[in-house]
């Protein structure tokens, strides 16, 4: 089973834990009246030089406004060794002025080693050096898989790591559903996650973790919505099923400042102000 396919399993297990819908709530509704998020996008291509430029000089946001993922090594993060095609096209991406560049980490639900994980950071700085703003840390859950194990203290330690030794990074943790709770956000500058993905799904379809479905609890209404991203992928944009423009006006009305809305992570997502 790949990474998304485990990530969409463990969204689809923590399904019943209790939330409350944010699209009712008055505190939504008023942030619906400013909704101008910014993207956090998943290019998975292979580096494609013209998906790339396509991508990042069309990315909602001015200077790091947006964040587009690399993911050299197809689930491995930056690999082994630096690639000079995508040394090419991270490079690029910032000299439009609207996107930055963070490395991909995966982190098992935090069974990878530290060790392992920190390793796996320090090569995307290592490869691409001035190139990389931050680290997403792919692959998180609030305990270890069928215990009751926190994972706290592990993704705490990769925060302040990160922030530590590569310092004005990005720390993002794809949960891919909701936390239980704000312990991300609660440890202490160093410690505590810049962004959270709190949501990772199809539109519409209810074998992939819908976002038809999906709500958010009442604790992450007590935090910023630029804390909070959400990934949708499986939107198709025909006449019949404009999936794009339902999924915006729908998160127009919830509590997140960061947008994916695509059809797969190998393509060019929707761009230029979807939203």
């Amino acid at each position: 089973m790949g990474p998304k396919l485990k990530r969409v399993a463990v969204a689809l297990a923590v399904a019943g834990m209790s939330m409350v819908p944010v699209a009712a709530s008055t505190q939504a509704a008023e942030g619906a009246k400013a909704f101008h998020p910014r993207e956090l996008i998943p290019l998975y291509d292979g580096g494609n030089a013209t998906e790339w430029a396509q991508t990042c000089s069309h990315a909602v946001g001015s200077g790091d406004g947006s964040l587009v993922i690399a993911d050299v090594a197809y689930g491995d993060g930056a690999g082994p060794a630096r690639v000079a095609s995508w040394a090419s096209v991270i490079h690029n991406c910032g000299r439009y002025g609207k996107a930055s560049v963070i490395g991909y980490v995966w982190t098992n639900y935090g069974q990878a080693p530290v060790a392992t994980v920190e390793a796996g950071i320090d090569n995307w700085y290592r490869f691409y050096p001035g190139d990389i703003a931050g680290i997403f840390l792919d692959g998180v859950s609030d305990t270890i898989p069928g215990t009751t194990t926190s994972n706290a203290a592990y993704y705490q330690t990769l925060a302040s790591y990160i922030h530590t030794k590569h310092r004005s990074s990005e720390v993002v943790l794809n949960f891919g559903y909701n936390p239980a709770s704000g312990w991300m956000f609660s440890a202490g500058s160093k410690k505590d996650a810049d962004l959270v993905v709190t949501f990772e799904g199809a539109y519409n379809d209810p074998s992939l973790n819908p976002y038809t479905s999906w709500v958010q609890p009442a604790w992450e209404l007590q935090y910023p919505a630029a804390d909070f991203a959400a990934l949708v992928y499986d939107a198709p944009n025909t006449t019949a099923t404009p999936q794009p423009s339902s999924a915006c006006t729908s998160l127009a009305l919830q509590h997140v400042g960061y947008v994916y809305i695509g059809t797969w992570y190998d393509q060019v997502p929707y761009l230029g102000g979807v939203c």
